[in-house]
C-alpha cells in the first residue's frame, strides 16, 4: 500500500506494523494545512488467523465506534478521523500519537522503579476507568499499546482492535459462539476467564498489573510461574532480584498482588478501586499527588489535565454541538483564532403562527426572499404559504410519487421539485404554473440544485448519476456518473464551472467544464443529507454529523462534538451561522469568526422538519401532531 492514495486524501508513507487481522500504516493528510500524519488502520485477515473474516470485520467496525465514541473526549485515547469503505478495502483513519512505545523501552532494558511505577499506574487507570464507565473492555493491555506521548509525557492507550462492548445487564462478555470461544488477547497479560472467552472489566486490570510487574522486574509474564499451594503467580521473588526497589512498600506490593489474583472475584473490581488505594499509600512525597496526574523521572516533569479539551474533537464529530473548534495539528492555534466568547447575546425566540396542516410535510424550505414557506407534502403536492399568514398562495399538484428534493432560485420565482416519480418539475412560484416537465427519467430523483443565474438545472438520482439541464428548454446538457450509490444532495459552488454533490458520505468537488472530480472532502462517516454554500463556505449536514468547509483553501474549518445533540438542519449567511438539533437546541455561531454566541434548548420539541429563512430571523417547524409553526428568531452576534 505504499504510496497509496485513499479516499484521494491520505497519502500511505510506510508500514509500522500487523496483527491478526490488520495492518497499521503512516499516511499524510493531503487535505489539511501542512499535511499532518496519521495512522491508517487496514482489514487484513491473515490466511492463518484463528479469527474469521466476519469476526474480523465485526471487530474492527467495534473499534472504530469505540473511538468514535471515546476518543474524542479523553486525551489519553486516540481520536478516529475517518472510517471508509473504498475498492473493498476497509480501513481507518487515527489520530498519529508522537511518543515513546513502552515495549520498545522494555527492549532497550528500561525497568521502573520506585514511585514511576505508582505514577505509570496513576496515568492509565483513570483511562480503564473512563472506558469501563462507557461499558467498554480494551482486552489487550500490553507494552506495546501504551504510548508515552512526547508532547506532555502522558500514556495513551491505543489499538482498541480487541476490545468489545458489554451489554448494559452484562457484569463479563459472553463466548464469542456456540462452539469453541475465540481467545482475543495476548498470552501472559490473559487472565483465565478471558482465555475461555469471558473477560470482565477487571481482566483489564490483570493486564495491567502483570504490565506494571514487567516494568518492574524485566521479567516476561509468561515466565513467571504458579504457587503450587495458593495457585497464585509468584513474582515477588523477582523484585529481589531486581535492584532499585527497596523503596517499593509492602502496601503497593500487596495492591500489585490484588491486580493480578487469577480468580476474578478476588481481584479489583474497577480501576477506580485501586485508584482509591494508590491514593492511600503513605508515600514520602512533598504532597501527595492527584489520581488524575501522573510524572515520571526523567521523562516529562510537567502534569497535564487527563480530560482532553473539547476543541481538540476532529473530523468524526457533529457540527456545532458542544461550542468548540479544533485544529488536528495544533489546537492551540485554532484556539487563538477562533476564541469561544465567554459572554453571549440575547437569543430571542417567539412563536407567530400555529396551524393544523392536514397531510404529513416531508420537505420544508424558506423562500430566498425571507417571505414564503415551500413544503412538500406525502400527497405528493407542493405548498405554499405566506410567512405573514396561514393561508396556502399555491398548491401545486402534478408529481405522483414522493418528493424527494425541492429549490429555489434566488429571485425566489424559479421552483424546482424531483420525484420518487422519476420527473423533474419546474414551476413559476408566482403564478403556480409549470414550466418544464422533465419526465422519462431512468430513477428517482433524489437531490437537485440551480445555478446562481437560474439557467442551468443539475439533479441527482437513485443510481448515482447527475444530470444538468437546460432551464429554458429543457434540454439534457451533460450526464456524469457521479458515484454508486444515490446522490443525496447538491449544490453549486462559488465559481460557475463548480457543482458539489454528496452521496453516502463522499463529498465531491467536480469541475464540470474538465467533466471530473475536482476534489473530494472526507470526514463524515454517515449519509450526508444536506448541502449548502454561501460564498466559499460550505455547510455538509450528515445523519452522523455536520462540517463546515472553506472551498478556497480546500480545507475543513470547524467541526463540533454530537454528544449532546445532532444537527438535523443548517443555515449559513454572511452573518452567522444556525443549527438546529434534534433535541430541539438552537445554536448560534459567527460564521466567519467562529465564536459560539448563544444556545437556547428545548423549546421546538422533536420537530420532524424544521426550516430557516437565510435572514435567520424566521424558523418554520413541523411537528408530528400535524402542526405547522412559525417562530421569529432574534440572534445577533455581540
Amino acid at each position: 500500500m505504499i504510496g497509496q492514495l485513499l479516499a484521494g486524501r491520505y497519502l500511505i508513507l510506510k508500514k509500522l506494523g500487523a496483527g491478526g487481522f490488520s495492518e497499521t500504516y503512516l499516511a499524510r493528510d493531503k487535505y489539511l494545512p501542512r499535511h499532518p500524519v496519521c495512522v491508517v488502520k487496514y482489514l487484513n485477515v491473515s490466511p492463518d488467523s484463528a479469527i474469521s473474516p466476519e469476526t474480523a470485520q465485526r471487530l474492527f467496525e467495534t473499534e472504530a465506534r469505540i473511538l468514535d465514541q471515546l476518543g474524542r473526549q479523553h486525551a489519553q485515547i486516540p481520536t478516529l478521523y475517518a472510517y471508509c469503505h473504498e475498492q473493498e478495502q476497509i480501513y481507518q483513519v487515527q489520530e498519529y500519537i508522537d511518543g515513546e512505545n513502552l515495549r520498545d523501552w522494555i527492549k532497550q532494558g528500561r525497568r521502573l522503579i520506585g514511585e514511576a511505577a505508582i505514577d505509570l499506574l496513576q496515568s492509565v487507570l483513570p483511562v480503564l476507568e473512563y472506558i469501563h464507565s462507557h461499558r467498554v473492555i480494551h482486552r489487550d493491555i500490553k507494552p506495546s499499546n501504551l504510548i508515552r506521548r512526547r508532547r506532555d509525557g502522558q500514556v495513551v492507550l491505543i489499538d482498541f482492535g480487541a476490545a468489545c462492548f458489554l451489554a448494559e445487564t452484562d457484569t463479563q462478555t459472553q463466548p464469542d459462539s456456540d462452539d469453541t470461544p475465540i481467545v482475543i488477547g495476548t498470552p501472559g497479560y490473559m487472565p483465565d476467564e478471558q482465555q475461555l472467552g469471558m473477560s470482565q472489566m477487571n481482566s483489564d486490570l490483570y493486564a495491567l498489573g502483570m504490565l506494571t510487574i514487567q516494568l518492574l522486574t524485566g521479567i516476561q509474564p509468561r515466565q513467571f510461574q504458579q504457587d503450587l499451594i495458593s495457585g497464585e503467580l509468584n513474582w515477588q521473588r523477582h523484585l529481589h532480584e531486581s535492584s532499585g526497589h527497596s523503596t517499593l512498600s509492602a502496601e503497593f506490593i500487596a495492591i500489585l498482588e490484588r491486580m493480578v489474583r487469577s480468580h476474578p472475584h478476588n481481584r479489583y473490581q474497577s480501576a477506580a478501586d485501586v485508584l482509591s488505594d494508590l491514593q492511600a499509600l503513605p508515600l514520602d512525597r512533598p504532597h501527595r499527588r492527584s489520581t488524575r496526574q501522573w510524572v515520571v523521572p526523567n521523562w516529562q516533569r510537567s502534569v497535564q489535565r487527563v480530560w482532553k479539551p473539547a476543541i481538540t474533537a476532529v473530523l468524526l464529530s457533529s457540527l456545532l454541538g458542544a461550542g468548540y473548534f479544533y485544529s488536528q495539528e495544533d489546537p492551540n492555534l485554532t484556539l487563538s483564532r477562533l476564541a469561544l466568547l465567554t459572554r453571549s447575546a440575547t437569543v430571542d425566540l417567539s412563536i407567530l403562527r400555529d396551524w393544523s396542516v392536514d397531510v404529513e410535510i416531508d420537505r420544508l424550505l424558506v423562500a430566498p426572499n425571507n417571505q414564503t414557506i415551500v413544503a412538500a407534502g406525502s400527497d405528493h403536492v407542493l405548498y405554499l404559504w405566506s410567512l405573514s399568514n396561514e393561508t396556502a398562495q399555491q398548491s401545486l399538484s402534478g408529481h405522483t410519487g414522493r418528493i424527494n428534493a425541492i429549490g429555489m432560485s434566488q429571485d425566489s420565482r424559479l421552483l424546482v421539485s424531483g420525484s420518487d416519480d422519476r420527473t423533474l418539475r419546474l414551476w413559476d412560484a408566482v403564478s403556480g404554473q409549470v414550466l418544464q416537465t422533465l419526465e422519462g427519467l431512468p430513477a428517482p430523483v433524489t437531490a437537485v440544485a440551480l445555478s446562481a443565474d437560474a439557467n442551468t438545472l443539475a439533479s441527482g438520482d437513485q443510481t448515482g448519476t447527475i444530470r444538468l439541464w437546460d432551464v429554458t428548454t429543457g434540454a439534457l446538457l451533460k450526464t456524469i456518473d457521479a458515484s454508486e450509490t444515490a446522490i443525496t444532495a447538491l449544490v453549486y459552488g462559488a465559481q460557475p464551472e463548480q457543482l458539489i454533490s454528496a452521496s453516502g458520505n463522499r463529498l465531491l468537488v467536480w469541475d464540470l467544464v474538465a467533466d471530473r472530480i475536482h476534489r473530494q472532502f472526507a470526514g463524515h462517516t454517515g449519509t450526508i443529507l444536506g448541502l449548502q454554500r454561501v460564498d466559499q463556505l460550505l455547510v455538509s449536514v450528515g445523519d452522523d454529523r455536520a462540517l463546515v468547509w472553506n472551498l478556497e483553501r480546500e480545507e475543513l474549518m470547524q467541526v463540533c462534538s454530537e454528544k449532546s445533540a445532532k444537527t438535523v438542519t443548517a443555515s449559513l449567511n454572511d452573518q452567522q451561522m444556525i443549527t438546529v438539533n434534534n433535541n430541539g437546541s438552537i445554536r448560534v455561531w459567527g460564521a466567519r469568526a467562529g465564536r459560539l454566541v448563544e444556545e437556547k434548548t428545548g423549546d421546538l420539541g422533536q420537530s420532524l422538519n424544521v426550516a430557516l429563512s437565510p435572514d435567520h430571523r424566521f424558523l418554520v417547524s413541523w411537528n408530528p401532531d400535524h402542526r405547522l409553526q412559525v417562530w421569529q428568531m432574534s440572534a445577533a452576534l455581540p
